[in-house]
C-alpha cells in the first residue's frame, strides 16, 4: 500500500473514531437522560432559587447524589432554606437530605416521587487517557454533555480529586461523569479554567452510599460533620508529623519545605535597586480546603517564610522597615463571625545567640548580635464545634543589625492537641546560621 493510501486510510479510521464516540455520548444522554436532575436551594420567605446544582438518582428508590457544596445552605440553615429537584422533562419535587460527607464533598438526598432510571456506580477505574464524559446544568442553560479525558487522580491535594480534561462550569457541580457503559466514575465538583477540571472519585460516593445503607440516615447532620472534621485533621496531623521533614535554605536560615506531597512550596526573591531591602519569600500550602459554607473553609495547612537583610541601613532604620513590610498577617482561610469567635493570642519575647556560622560567611557574622524573637500564637474556636481551632502563628526575628526572619503558619480546623504538637515540631525545624 501507498504512503498516501496509509494516510488517507489513518485519517478515515480517525474520522469514524470520532464519529463513533460521538454517537455513543449521544446514546448515553439519550439512555439516562431521565436519572438526571437539577438541585436548587430555595429561599423559603422569597419561594426563590437561592443555588443550583446538578443532581443523579443512584437508586430506584430515589436517592440522588451531588455535591454537599450544592445542598450546604440547607444544612446550616434548615429554618431558612429548602431543597427541590428539576428533572430533565420539567417534574419537579421536594428533596430530603440523608447523608453527607463533607470531606468529599458528597450528599445524597431522596426525592419525593422516585423517577423511572437510575445510574450504576462503576466498580472499577477508568485507564488513564480513556475519554469519560460528564453531565449537568451549567449556567442554567439545560442539561448538557462534556467528554473529556481521565488523567488520574490529581496530585497536590490531600483529598482525593480527579483530574478530568474537560470543561466543568458553575451549575454542573454535583452532576455525574460516565464512561462508555454509562457508569459513573466520579461526581464533578470544581474546575481550574482552561479544561482543567476536578471529580469526586465514585469509591467515595460508593462508600457513602453504604453507610446510609447500613445505617440509615442522619438527622443531626452537625454531629456527622463535626466528626467527619475531627478524623479528617487527625488523618492530615499523622501523615505530617510521621512524615521525615527536610529543611531548606532561606538567606542564611534553614526553613521547613515540603513535607509531603500534598503541601506545595513556591518562592520569590524582591531585589529591587530602589528598596534598601531585599526579601526572599518562601510559601508552602495544601492546595485544597474542605468546603462548610460560601465564607467558611476548613482543613487547610500552609506556612511560609520571609528572609529580608540589608547592609546599607542602619539597625533602627531597618528595623523599622522590616516592620512596615511585615505588617499586614492574616489567618489562610476565610470565616465569619457567625462561624469562629474572635482570635486569643498570647505573645512572647526569645532570645538566642546565632549558630555556628558556615566557613564561606562573612567573618563579622561571628560578633553578630543575639537573634530576638516576637512570637504571637492565636487561637480561635468553631462556634458549632467547640473543640476545633484556626490556630495563627508568627514569628518575627531580628539580631537588630541587618537581618531578619519571619516565619508564619496557620492550621484551620484542628484541636489543641494537634497544634500543639504541630507548633513544637515546626519550631524545632527553623534555624538561624
Amino acid at each position: 500500500m501507498s504512503t498516501i493510501s496509509m494516510r488517507l486510510l489513518a485519517l478515515l479510521l480517525c474520522c469514524f473514531s470520532g464519529m463513533a464516540f460521538s454517537q455513543s455520548y449521544e446514546q448515553l444522554y439519550s439512555d439516562y437522560r431521565g436519572s438526571l436532575y437539577q438541585v436548587r436551594v430555595i429561599e423559603k420567605s422569597s419561594n426563590s432559587k437561592a443555588g443550583l446544582g446538578s443532581g443523579f438518582q443512584i437508586s430506584e428508590d430515589g436517592l440522588i447524589a451531588t455535591n454537599y457544596h450544592v445542598v450546604a445552605g440547607a444544612v446550616s440553615d434548615p429554618e431558612k432554606y429548602q431543597l427541590e429537584y428539576l428533572s430533565v422533562d420539567g417534574d419537579r419535587g421536594t428533596l430530603e437530605l440523608l447523608n453527607i460527607d463533607v470531606i468529599n464533598d458528597l450528599a445524597i438526598l431522596r426525592q419525593e416521587t422516585p423517577g423511572p432510571q437510575f445510574m450504576q456506580l462503576a466498580g472499577s477505574t477508568p485507564r488513564k487517557g480513556e475519554t469519560i464524559a460528564a453531565m449537568g446544568n451549567p449556567l442554567d442553560l439545560g442539561m448538557t454533555l462534556i467528554p473529556g479525558t481521565y488523567n488520574g487522580i490529581a496530585s497536590g491535594s490531600f483529598y482525593d480529586r480527579i483530574h478530568f480534561s474537560g470543561s466543568i462550569n458553575p451549575g454542573m457541580s454535583g452532576g455525574p461523569t460516565v464512561n462508555t457503559d454509562g457508569e459513573v466514575v466520579g461526581i464533578n465538583v470544581a474546575t481550574a479554567g482552561n479544561q482543567v477540571s476536578f471529580l469526586v472519585p465514585v469509591e467515595k460516593l460508593s462508600k457513602l452510599y453504604r453507610h446510609l445503607r447500613e445505617h440509615g440516615n442522619h438527622t443531626d447532620l452537625k454531629a456527622m460533620t463535626h466528626r467527619q472534621l475531627l478524623a479528617n485533621q487527625k488523618a492530615i496531623i499523622d501523615t505530617i508529623l510521621d512524615a521525615e521533614w527536610k529543611t531548606r535554605a532561606l538567606g542564611e536560615a534553614r526553613v521547613v519545605g515540603e513535607i509531603v506531597p500534598s503541601i506545595q512550596c513556591w518562592g520569590n526573591t524582591h531585589d529591587d535597586e530602589d528598596s534598601a531591602i531585599t526579601r526572599i519569600d518562601k510559601g508552602c500550602t495544601g492546595q485544597d480546603v474542605v468546603y462548610l459554607e460560601d465564607d467558611f473553609n476548613t482543613g487547610r495547612v500552609e506556612y511560609e517564610f520571609f528572609w529580608l537583610e540589608s547592609k546599607d541601613l542602619q539597625p533602627s532604620r531597618f528595623y523599622s522597615a522590616y516592620k512596615q513590610q511585615m505588617s499586614s498577617f492574616y489567618p489562610g482561610n476565610t470565616a465569619g463571625e457567625d462561624d469562629v469567635t474572635n482570635f486569643r493570642c498570647r505573645q512572647k519575647f526569645t532570645s538566642q545567640e546565632l549558630g555556628e556560622a558556615p566557613p564561606e560567611s562573612d567573618p563579622e557574622r561571628e560578633d553578630a548580635e543575639p537573634v530576638i524573637a516576637r512570637t504571637s500564637y492565636c487561637v480561635r474556636r468553631y462556634k458549632d464545634f467547640p473543640d476545633l481551632y484556626d490556630i495563627f502563628y508568627l514569628s518575627l526575628s531580628v539580631n537588630e543589625k541587618d537581618r531578619a526572619l519571619v516565619s508564619h503558619f496557620t492550621l484551620s480546623g484542628f484541636t489543641r492537641e494537634s497544634a500543639a504538637a504541630f507548633t513544637e515540631k515546626f519550631t524545632s525545624e527553623i534555624q538561624w546560621h
